[in-house]
């Protein structure tokens, strides 16, 4: 095994430079030869981790060739993470075409180990049947940033969900941060196509990378299923959630993490509560524990509000759709993102959301946002206030909402998505 010399610690670039060179020797003879890449079990790779046969290859109108395209996730669906979510849901829109032949493969990991699985995720798409299965294709498109060292005999499209690795590394692990910009920086290079999520990502990806900005190009995600509109008659599964009454409480939902901002929240909720108006008033933390979460739980207990704040842990689909239907506001303090998904999330319920005032958000929630600075713990309690004297029109919220969620439909989107993989890309 290679190791890092201590030297290079301190010199990014460099640092990229070895991650890449070690990268290539382990994927080398997959390069070089087409052999078999094996699981554990010993069986076949791709016999064992791919979706085959999941629909019959149509034709277009007129008997003209369609588009071929093969997606893969990158390991993301098997995890359960939001790029395994959005390749499904891109993957089920397409499905649904007539003027397209679709197909999914999604691997799965073999390890325990994340550092394993990206090691053999590069050997499986850079060995000699990923690049005869390519083959068969008009276009491959990869969802979840790396793409393959050698060139494919198709169009390469490659989707850079977000750039943090660049613009907030110190919120990653070293080693993944560097690991993440190597494959973004070989991504923009050879890939036909570079998809992102967000205009906003789109001009951070062009500001790193100036002279492919030609190339780049972005859509939204579109609405999930699982929050909708419900009144919810059945009791919370989570017993800690039924101390709760409706419109009285404040919402958050992520890993409760240092990272996360969660300490921005639960100090503006502290103060908040000295408002003879918001006695009655509860914050909700719901998901489960990461790094610093152990902090804020004691730093809630400690206070003299502790039994208004709530840490749920993991809450179940109808418990988190209940939770949407009936807190006051959602709180989302987020630094940043490459899209924001709670953002339509809540516009889908008109939950009013309390939201960081950055680029993104302004992007995808536009005026239907109750927006606060950063840096201004005081625009955030002012903002939580709004709420709690009733100066939040959510009728008003919900007609906005409902200009804006046509813009979060898969199958408008799946139409965004064909009219920039199929430039050139039928043979």
């Amino acid at each position: 095994m290679l190791l890092l010399p201590m030297a290079l610690r301190d010199k990014p670039l460099r640092y990229e430079g070895f991650l890449m060179i070690r990268t290539l020797l382990y994927v080398w003879p997959h390069l070089l030869v087409g052999r078999r890449l094996k699981y554990s079990t010993g069986k076949s790779l791709l016999k064992t981790s791919a979706t085959w046969g999941l629909r019959v290859l149509k034709m277009r109108r007129g008997m003209q060739m369609s588009l071929k395209l093969l997606i893969d996730d990158g390991m993301q669906i098997s995890l359960g993470t939001g790029i395994g979510k959005y390749s499904q849901y891109l993957y089920e829109a397409l499905s649904r075409r007539d003027d397209i032949d679709v197909d999914l493969i999604s691997w799965k990991p073999a390890s325990s180990s994340r550092k394993s699985n990206r090691f053999d995720y590069l050997k499986y798409v850079n060995s000699g049947e990923f690049y005869q299965l390519a083959g068969k294709y008009d276009a491959v498109l990869f969802t979840n940033y790396a793409i393959p060292y050698r060139r494919l005999p198709c169009k390469v499209v490659c989707c850079i969900p977000d750039m943090v690795s660049f613009l907030h590394p110190d919120t990653l692990p070293t080693a993944y941060r560097y690991y993440n910009r190597a494959m973004i920086r070989n991504s923009v290079k050879k890939s036909d196509l570079v998809l992102t999520i967000s205009e906003s990502v789109k001009k951070e990806i062009a500001d790193f990378f100036p002279g492919y900005s030609s190339k780049i190009a972005y859509t939204w995600l579109g609405l999930y299923e699982g929050i909708h509109k419900d009144f919810c008659p059945d009791p919370y599964e989570n017993a800690t959630l039924s101390l709760l009454t409706p419109q009285k409480f404040f919402l958050f939902v992520s890993t409760i993490e240092k990272r996360k901002n969660v300490g921005l929240v639960l100090d503006a909720f502290l103060k908040l509560k000295e408002h003879e108006l918001a006695k009655d008033y509860k914050m909700v933390f719901a998901g489960r524990l990461g790094y610093g979460g152990e902090e804020f739980i004691a730093k809630a207990r400690e206070s003299k509000y502790g039994n208004d704040i709530l840490f749920t842990g993991y809450v179940s689909d109808s418990d988190l759709n209940r939770l949407y239907n009936e807190a006051a506001a959602f709180v989302f303090p987020t630094v940043y993102e490459g899209f924001g998904f709670a953002q339509i999330e809540c516009m889908s319920v008109g939950l009013p959301i309390i939201l960081s005032d950055i680029p993104i958000n302004r992007e995808i929630s536009r005026d239907y946002g109750l927006f606060f600075d950063l840096k201004d713990e005081d625009s955030l309690i002012g903002r939580m206030i709004d709420v709690v004297n009733g100066d939040v029109d959510r009728n008003k919220l919900s007609e906005i909402a409902e200009r804006y969620l046509p813009d979060f439909n898969w199958d408008a989107i799946a139409e965004q998505y064909m009219n920039l993989i199929n430039i050139d890309s039928v043979r």
